[in-house]
């Protein structure tokens, strides 16, 4: 039977809900005998999450240099709470009750199925602090394991996603992906896939509308495509 570890949902939570899941967590792991010597410092996880909190602020009706400074400062608090959750499954060792004394949930210790993500909702575009990028994130999708945005500038393009693969039918594309097309027939694609709900995309054509959805994916499959959004490269 496998051993009880530490559920790491917690990285899914939108940045509001996880600076006080981490605040909870440095309160009960604070003199917790069950865990005296972390690998991450309490007083180090209290400063990112600190940091966080501050660049969430600025991003609140900020540009896109600020949302970009959140979000390279959640990401560095989520790894530094990936190491500590390591820690606590390391130390409690299966024991559920020492797990849920660090206010974490602990996983199932019987397998259970994997279910293909939900539909992503929430796709959101913004301009770039560049001319020529867009910046796209969604909202967390649960039993995600990545993330592809597709962007394009042509809204009713012919494509198809076939095995997680993006598949163009009688469309040119930029290289990697050269496709024979009709003569006069011509499609601007791009693509990005990553662990990471956020995306950018740079050197698109300033004032020209561009077209994007995004999806999730784990082991058993893809998730339904998110709503198609538009926004004027700047």
């Amino acid at each position: 039977m496998a051993k009880a570890r530490v559920k790491l949902d917690f990285i899914l939570l939108s940045v509001a809900p996880k600076i006080q899941f981490v605040r909870d967590r440095v309160n009960d792991m604070t003199g917790n005998a069950n865990f005296p010597t972390p690998d991450v410092a309490l007083a180090i996880i209290t400063t990112a999450v600190n940091d966080l909190e501050t660049k969430f602020n600025l991003a609140q009706g900020g540009g896109p240099a600020q949302t970009a400074a959140q979000d390279a400062s959640e990401e560095a608090l989520d790894d530094l709470m990936r190491e500590e959750a390591g820690y606590v499954t390391r130390i409690a060792d299966g024991d559920v009750v020492k797990i849920t004394s660090a206010g974490f949930t602990a996983t199932q210790t019987e397998p259970s199925p994997i279910a293909i993500p939900d539909k992503v909702q929430n796709l959101i575009l913004k301009h770039g602090s560049q001319s020529g990028t867009i910046l796209t994130t969604c909202d967390p999708v649960e039993h995600a394991k990545g993330y592809v945005t597709v962007i394009s500038d042509n809204a009713t393009a012919p494509i198809t996603v076939n095995n997680g693969s993006v598949v163009l039918q009688m469309a040119t594309a930029p290289s990697p992906i050269p496709v024979p097309a009709p003569v006069g027939q011509n499609l601007f694609l791009l693509f990005n896939a990553s662990s990471s709900r956020k995306a950018l995309f740079s050197g698109l054509t300033s004032g020209t509308r561009y077209y994007c959805f995004k999806y999730a994916f784990n082991s058993k499959g893809k998730g339904a495509d998110s709503d198609v959004v538009s926004i004027v490269a700047p």
